[in-house]
Parts: C-alpha cells; structure tokens; sequence
C-alpha cells in the first residue's frame, strides 16, 4: 500500500510539474521512488556525476517543488552541508530504463555549471522553516484569490442571468401586449 501511494505521489506530483521532466517525448508515468536515489549530472558534462536526489519536494497543490540533492563529498568548496535545494527550473530528469515498474531508473540532469550548484540554497532546519512557512503563505494568498476570484465571477454571472432574465421577461410581456 505504501508503495502504491508513493506511485500515485509521483505520478501526480511529476505529471502536473512539467518543467521537471526530460525534454524528450513524455512517457505517462514517473515513479518518485525511482526518482529518490537516482544520480545527479551536470547538463553540460553529462557525464560529470555531482552527487544524487535525497528527497522530492511537493508543494500543497502536488506540485513537485524542487529536489533535495546530496551533492558528492569531492566537490571542493562544500563546506560541512552538502545538501542543495534545486528548483524545477533548474533541472531535468531522464529515463535510463523504465520498461517495468520495479526496474525504472532516471538520471537527473542539473542545468547550471559546478560553481552555481554550489550556491544552490544549503538544506538545513533553518532553510526547511522558512520556506514551508513561505510557501504556505504563498499557498493560502493563491487559494485566498482564487477564492475571491471565483465569487466575483459567480456574482457577476449571477448578475448577467437576472438581467437576461428580466430583460427576456419585459419582451414577452411586450410581445403578449401587443398579440392581445
């Protein structure tokens, strides 16, 4: 069962985020399963492995958010934290194998050169606080204004029926006037 939701999160999370997937034709499904693990390349040197996803980001919407990536102990420059936020923007994933549920593998190519992944936001408690308590504010503003949105085109509709429907009234009255 828990394998089964972790498909299902996947599916929905990676199928309505568009951005994140490979530019080639898109396959239907994505396992996030899959997708935590799988390693990590700079889209320039494809061949250049920095490090691989520990974790995938979904917003409230079941978006997926970004990617948590542990980039590899070798990199000079990291300090202690070699835990990286990367947006869906910065990032593409391809399908290594994916024939079959319990052997799909992806690759994830990182669109930025080794510096600016390195200046990729560190993953700390500190990082994961803000930006929960931001995007839950940016969340409750979007839902807020769909809300309001909403009920003024309800009002308006609302509005443009009653008039139709007197305006419609007003004629038959005039039309019934004028048979008798």
């Amino acid at each position: 069962m828990t394998h089964m939701k972790t498909l299902l999160a996947g599916v929905i999370a990676v199928t309505l985020s568009q951005p994140a997937l490979a530019k080639d034709a898109p396959e239907g499904l994505y396992s996030m399963n899959a997708l935590i693990g799988a390693n990590v390349f700079l889209a320039t040197d494809r061949n250049r492995e920095v490090g691989e996803v520990e974790d995938v980001l979904v917003a409230e919407n079941m978006k997926v958010h970004g990617l948590v990536v542990e980039l590899d102990d070798d990199l000079d420059g990291m300090g202690d934290n070699n835990y990286r936020f990367v947006e869906v923007e910065q990032f593409s994933v391809a399908t290594r194998s994916g024939d079959q549920l319990d052997r799909v593998s992806y690759a994830v190519f990182l669109n930025d050169d080794l510096d600016q992944v390195r200046n990729y936001p560190q993953v700390d408690n500190d990082w994961w606080a803000e930006t929960k308590g931001a995007a839950a504010n940016i969340w409750s503003n979007t839902k807020a204004g769909a809300s309001s949105a909403w009920q003024a085109t309800k009002d308006t509709t609302s509005n443009v029926i009653d008039k139709t429907k007197e305006k419609t009234r007003d004629v038959l009255e005039s039309l019934q006037r004028t048979l008798e």
